[in-house]
């Protein structure tokens, strides 16, 4: 069976696939494959929301520990329960053990109509590439951003200048790494703002370490 699971916000989730049989006269059916999504919080503790789709319905779930569970083909999703975190991490320890780190985000800015970054920037670098180690092999990505302040080409090149800037200040620190890297212009602003308007939180360059 199949249970389409979309997700919004933040938060994670563990989809379990359970499986149970029913005896009759002695003889055991075909097990039922059931299908159970449990929403947990992320690192900061922040709860997104998911919705748990079947053929027969849908349940949406928006509260930290909470699970659906879908019994099996043609089954509607169950109401959302909570369950205890204590419980929960007691049951699910090995399955949680082996979930993946969640990615590592830093947000780098800039100086305006400039490639340098701000001192405060400049100081994170380290950590940056502290966190790219402790994950390798990994995936790096840089996303160059700039503000509406300058017409839409011209902001759109800065921000790839910004990206490159960048990624060679991590790859001269350790060569090793491989960095992938885009750019957007001022197309994808951290806070909105009119055309021509300089906002320094959007002149920025985005890390995702995963």
């Amino acid at each position: 069976m199949s249970a389409v699971i979309a997700a919004s916000s933040q938060g994670r989730l563990l989809l379990g696939v359970l499986l149970s049989a029913l005896v009759l006269g002695g003889c055991a059916s075909p097990p039922l494959p059931q299908t159970r999504v449990t929403l947990m919080p992320d690192e900061d503790g922040h709860v997104g929301a998911v919705s748990v789709t079947s053929s027969a319905g849908r349940q949406a779930i928006d509260q930290g520990f909470a699970e659906v569970t879908v019994a099996g083909p043609g089954q509607a999703p169950t109401a959302a329960q909570s369950v205890a975190q204590p419980l929960f991490e007691q049951q699910h320890r090995q399955v949680l053990a082996a979930q993946p780190s969640p990615p590592k985000t830093f947000v780098l800015n800039f100086r305006s109509d400039s490639m340098e970054l701000t001192p405060q920037s400049k100081a994170l670098l380290p950590e940056v590439l502290d966190a790219a180690r402790q994950r390798m092999p990994t995936e790096i990505s840089v996303f160059g951003h700039a503000d509406a302040s300058g017409t839409p080409s011209y902001n759109l090149d800065l921000s790839g200048q910004r990206a490159r800037k960048v990624a060679g200040l991590l790859q001269r620190l350790d060569p090793k790494l491989r960095i992938n890297v885009e750019f957007f212009g001022d197309t994808v602003p951290l806070v909105p703002s009119r055309p021509g308007k300089s906002e320094p939180r959007n002149r920025r360059a985005e890390v995702l370490i995963l």
